[in-house]
């Protein structure tokens, strides 16, 4: 088993709001929606300052052990709206599934091909999530245990909603590169590679913008687009104007 230390209550080290991010008509307003790593494992002072910047409700992307392991923290301390999502049935550490997929997942494109499969099957899940995010009256912070795959998956499918290209959500996954370290620190990790014996920058380990723009590529072969494979979910015409109309700042008319 790969060595772990007890996670220490630290501030989240990646969390980043997605305001800027340039969609369809203009750009995502600041201050909305954020992803973010393991919130149950966050200060109480952390908390206590997003919740007076206006945050109101918190989705949880983690599997139900991991929920039951580590809780809410100093969430449940504060009259959040909290709503569960598992995206996987199994703890999602990056050691556990870099164990779990080192055979098969050799490249970003084998991990974008990975990710893709869980995008189909958490289909009704992601637009529930969606659903969430429309329907909050204040900002929405969402997040899984590192805030790299399934939070990659969650923040993909909102900004694909929202018209975002490629690109943008390639480089929104992609940011959460520089942060790994200190994000497995937090998750206690007592070695990048989880005891595995493989490098830090493995595919699985890592958010290579490749892997996303993989992801989307799969998305696009198989279904005709993320967005597609939502609708499949559930998401409806309404769902999605509801989350431009909230979401989105318009870019003002060239003259």
């Amino acid at each position: 088993m790969p060595k772990r230390l007890v996670p220490v209550p630290a501030p989240l080290a990646n969390l980043r709001d997605l305001g800027g991010i340039p969609v369809d008509g203009g750009k995502i307003r600041v201050g909305l929606v954020f992803r973010a790593d393991d919130v149950a494992t966050t200060t109480p002072e952390q908390v206590a300052e997003l919740v007076a910047a206006g945050l109101h409700t918190i989705i949880d992307l983690r599997s139900e052990d991991e929920a039951r392991h580590t809780g809410r923290g100093p969430s449940a301390d504060h009259p959040i709206h909290y709503l569960s999502l598992p995206m996987t049935e199994a703890a999602g550490a990056p050691a556990e599934l870099a164990g779990q997929l080192l055979a098969s997942v050799r490249t970003p494109e084998h991990v974008g091909q990975w990710y893709a499969k869980i995008f189909a099957a958490q289909k009704e899940a992601l637009v529930r999530g969606l659903q969430a995010v429309a329907d909050s009256p204040g900002t929405v912070l969402f997040h899984c245990a590192a805030g790299k795959d399934r939070t990659g998956l969650f923040a993909a499918a909102l900004l694909a909603v929202l018209g975002a290209g490629p690109d943008a959500i390639a480089e929104d996954y992609a940011r959460t590169q520089d942060r790994l370290p200190e994000v497995y620190r937090r998750m206690g990790l007592a070695e990048l590679s989880g005891g595995y014996g493989i490098p830090a920058d493995h595919p699985v380990l890592a958010a290579h913008p490749a892997a996303m723009r993989s992801m989307l590529a799969a998305l696009d072969t198989a279904a005709d687009g993320a967005v597609a494979v939502l609708r499949a979910g559930g998401l409806t015409s309404d769902l999605a104007g509801r989350l431009h109309r909230r979401l989105v700042q318009p870019v003002p008319a060239q003259v």
